[in-house]
């Protein structure tokens, strides 16, 4: 079973500390270790720094994080744009970001685009479950 944790922060380099920190003590309540908490972080701030580079002015970030007890954690960060159109995948920033999670998604519904990371704890916990 598992209880997501939902944070909404403005569309701002200055607020994404708070998403940070949010996955940072998702990682540390499963148990991860310091450096695929780090990888999460990482990956966290550049989606983050994605949605904010195609995020209408003034508008939100949302962020939800659900953790699993099996290990696995789910970041879903969301944002309404002005093109509702999906980030590039052939770019470096996408490739650096697919190496820090075991799974990055990607979709637009009615001009909102979201990016889902999933991670876990461990290479043997199954993240497609």
């Amino acid at each position: 079973m598992s209880t997501s944790i939902r944070l909404r922060i403005p569309a701002s380099s200055e607020w994404v500390v708070l998403a940070r920190t949010t996955a940072t003590a998702c990682c540390a309540r499963l148990d991860f270790d310091v450096e695929r908490l780090e990888d999460v972080r990482l990956a966290v701030d550049e989606v983050a720094g994605l949605l904010i580079a195609q995020a209408v002015p003034g508008s939100e970030i949302s962020c939800v994080f659900t953790p699993y007890d099996d290990g696995r954690l789910d970041i879903a960060l969301s944002a309404a744009t002005d093109t509702g159109v999906l980030p590039q995948t052939d770019t470096f920033a996408w490739a650096v970001l697919t190496a820090l999670v075991d799974d990055v998604r990607a979709t637009v519904d009615a001009a909102e685009l979201t990016v889902v990371l999933r991670t876990s704890r461990d290479a043997t916990t199954a993240v497609d479950a």
